[in-house]
C-alpha cells in the first residue's frame, strides 16, 4: 500500500497535538516530580544518630501545631514513639504556659547506634515585668537509633530514655 504525504492542514494538527502534549507534560510533569520529591524527602531520616535525635526533640518541643516527628521513627516502633513524644508534648503544654528552647551538649555517639546527650529544655515565660527563665537541670537522653535503608532511609529514632519530665523539669 502507498502512503500518501501528509496535507498541510494534517501536518498542522499533528503539530499542533505534539506541541499540547509536550506542554502539558512540562506543565504537570514538574509539579508531579515536586510533590514525590518532597514526599520522600519528608520521610527520610537524618544523616548521623546525634542529627536524628536532635530532630526528635525539635519535634517534640518546639512550639508548633504540626511537628514533622514521624520523620524521625524508626518504623518498627512507630507508633509506641509517637505515643510517647505526645506524652511527652501534652506534659509540657499542661504544665507550660510559655515557650520551650532545647538546649543540647556532650553528644556521645557509641557504635551500636546509641546517642546521648545532656538536654536542658529552658522554659520561658514573658511576663508584664520582661521575660523570667525557669530552668530545669540538665539530665542525660539516651537514643537508640538505627539507619533504615531505602527510598526513605537514614538515621531513625528507635526508642528514647528521658527522664520524667515531672519534677526534673517541671514543677507538677
Amino acid at each position: 500500500m502507498i502512503e500518501m504525504p501528509l496535507t498541510g492542514r494534517q501536518w498542522r494538527r499533528r503539530a499542533t497535538v505534539a506541541a499540547a502534549v509536550a506542554f502539558a507534560v512540562a506543565c504537570l510533569g514538574w509539579p508531579v516530580r515536586q510533590g514525590v520529591t518532597r514526599a520522600i524527602e519528608a520521610g527520610r531520616g537524618e544523616k548521623t544518630p546525634a542529627a536524628a535525635a536532635e530532630a526528635y526533640l525539635l519535634a517534640v518541643f518546639q512550639p508548633d501545631d504540626n511537628p514533622d516527628i514521624n520523620r524521625c521513627l524508626c518504623g518498627d516502633h512507630r507508633d509506641e514513639l509517637f505515643r510517647q513524644a505526645r506524652d511527652l508534648r501534652k506534659q509540657v503544654e499542661s504544665q507550660v504556659t510559655f515557650g520551650v528552647r532545647v538546649e543540647t551538649t556532650n553528644w556521645q555517639t557509641d557504635p551500636d547506634g546509641a546517642v546521648s546527650a545532656m538536654v536542658d529544655l529552658r522554659l520561658t515565660e514573658v511576663a508584664p515585668s520582661g521575660n523570667v527563665t525557669f530552668t530545669g537541670a540538665t539530665h542525660w537522653w539516651r537514643f537508640q537509633t538505627a539507619e533504615e535503608g531505602g527510598i526513605r532511609g537514614g538515621w531513625k529514632v528507635c526508642r528514647v530514655d528521658a527522664p520524667p519530665l515531672c519534677g526534673t523539669y517541671l514543677r507538677c
